[in-house]
């Protein structure tokens, strides 16, 4: 019961304070429906009371943008996965856990029973091709010397020709198991980077269904950012942007959008984009969580904004409220928005320079201009 005494007083004090030595003015015509109120009236002692700080609108070079939520991943073709191609047992595991490796560098052996078969058929293959060889030889010596029969010749060709190519094929084979000395296969790393997992004791059975060994290239670290669809319009590929992490506060990274996705999340109703970092520092990590804030405009320059505070919106329109001096009247007025950079607003049209503008108290503004719409809807 005191609280709403309380509330009733300081409404009546507002209402009369707006009203109190307010020079007589004709009765204004029935307002048009499809028009916003017109001025409201209020002391500036009064609207100092109430929190209504009166400025003007400027030029501001906004520099800031929108935040959007983002993560840091690895970039994809910075992870890569190591295993044998054919089953065996881990004779040997030569790196740990956080190492640093060269592309190329061996990780670990594996002796396969399979790649033992292989190399002995091939062994055995090369000594069945030196044999055709020699007779190849002969034949070519007899058909020279006019004595042999060239069916014989034609037939020791073919197979030497044969015996090659499956020479090769099994050759191949081994080269592409990582094919070592005897039965052993080489696991070898195929990028630059750090290991990250091992899933190797020497003695067990590697197989191809097992990842052995993890390696990520730590500097190659990408930022996710999701974009919400009202927003999407400022996208502009290869354009620039700030990366912030949580972790690392003070840091600000600098980086572009690299690829803007085809289609929104379903469920989020956002696009997602991808930021290239020019400069990714090793103290990042996958995982880490922060804002891209979406520069817009030009370097230096300078458009028309007002403070987020200074907007109000009534029947979905965007308005500011303008301040006349001489009468002590604030009117709604419409404008047009653009892009939003840190606390400001880029205002499109509807708004001069310099006009003279409420810069906060808008809440309380059209809060009145609705008691006024009210009280007149109950006069009529």
């Amino acid at each position: 019961m005191k609280y709403t005494l309380h509330l009733c007083f300081a409404s009546f004090i507002l209402l009369n304070a707006c009203t109190q030595n307010a020079p007589p003015t004709p009765q204004p015509p029935a307002a048009d429906t499809n028009t916003l109120p017109s001025e409201i009236h209020l002391l500036p002692s009064v609207a100092e009371r109430v929190g209504i700080r009166v400025g003007v609108a400027q030029l501001r070079s906004l520099s800031g943008g929108m935040a959007i939520p983002a993560e840091a991943q690895l970039r994809p073709n910075s992870t890569a996965h190591v295993w044998p191609l054919v089953s065996g047992r881990l004779t040997k595991v030569v790196v740990s856990i956080g190492e640093h490796v060269k592309q190329g560098q061996l990780l670990g052996i594996v002796a396969s029973t399979d790649v033992s078969a292989a190399r002995s058929r091939l062994n055995q293959l090369r000594a069945r091709l030196s044999a055709a060889e020699a007779a190849l030889r002969r034949q070519q010596q007899l058909s020279a010397e006019g004595i042999g029969a060239q069916r014989s010749l034609i037939e020791a060709q073919t197979h030497v020709a044969e015996l090659k190519a499956e020479a090769d094929g099994l050759r191949s084979q081994l080269s592409v198991f990582g094919s070592g000395s005897g039965g052993e296969l080489s696991l070898l790393s195929p990028i630059e980077g750090l290991i990250s997992t091992i899933h190797a004791t020497v003695g067990e059975i590697a197989s191809p269904e097992q990842i052995v060994f993890t390696i990520t290239n730590q500097s190659q670290i990408w930022v996710r950012g999701n974009v919400p669809e009202l927003e999407i319009n400022r996208l502009v590929p290869n354009s620039e942007v700030l990366v912030r992490f949580h972790a690392f506060p003070e840091t600000t990274f600098k980086g572009t959008i690299h690829y803007i996705e085809p289609s929104l999340d379903a469920k989020t109703r956002s696009l997602p984009i991808w930021i290239l970092l020019e400069n990714p520092e090793p103290k990042l990590r996958s995982g880490l969580f922060g804002n891209i804030e979406l520069l817009g405009g030009q370097p230096n320059e300078r458009v028309l904004s007002v403070p987020i505070e200074a907007i109000a919106s009534m029947d979905g329109q965007p308005i500011v409220f303008t301040y006349e001096e001489s009468t002590n009247l604030f009117r709604p007025q419409p404008v047009t928005l653009g892009r939003r950079a840190g606390s400001f607003f880029e205002v499109l049209s509807g708004l001069q320079e310099n006009a003279p503008i409420a810069l906060s108290g808008t809440f309380t503004l059209k809060s009145i201009l609705k008691h006024k719409e009210l009280m007149d809807a109950i006069s009529d």
